[in-house]
């Protein structure tokens, strides 16, 4: 069962380092959008680890649930569903602020920023989900 519940914090990791990478990218194009900077914006590289990242993120939440509800027995999680419940509808508006920016290309810069403040605050939240996580992980699955 231990193997089982560790799946979910080893792919949330990683979907969070991707995202870390993403918004990697993502802040070259604001240094040539918004301080004039000549940098290379690698678009769809950006773009793919974006929606990976993200999707990864909710399919996350939803198997975290899944989860706890169905081997710890225990839906109370504390903290950790707390901030869970508010990423969620970042994380929505991440993918489809960020396919609406990929499937519509044009000079812009209003909605492009609104993209990147709500995918750093996903970053900000996903920090605060791994010391959660974490706590949560040696209090229900290791027992410690």
């Amino acid at each position: 069962m231990t193997l089982i519940l560790s799946i979910h914090p080893l792919a949330q990791l990683g979907a969070i380092l991707l995202a870390f990478y993403a918004a990697y990218l993502g802040f070259q194009r604001t240094r040539s959008l918004h301080f004039g900077k000549s940098v290379k914006f690698f678009r769809e590289r950006h773009v793919i680890a974006g929606s990976i990242a993200l999707i990864s993120m909710l399919g996350g939440t939803a198997a975290g649930f899944i989860m706890v509800n169905r081997y710890l027995l225990n839906p109370n999680m504390g903290m950790h569903e707390v901030v869970a419940m508010i990423m969620l509808p970042f994380g929505l508006f991440g993918i489809f602020s960020g396919f609406f920016l990929y499937l519509n290309p044009k000079q812009r810069k209003f909605l492009p920023a609104i993209h990147a403040i709500n995918n750093l605050i996903i970053l900000v939240l996903a920090l605060a989900q791994i010391a959660t996580g974490s706590m949560a992980y040696l209090r229900y699955v290791l027992r410690l």
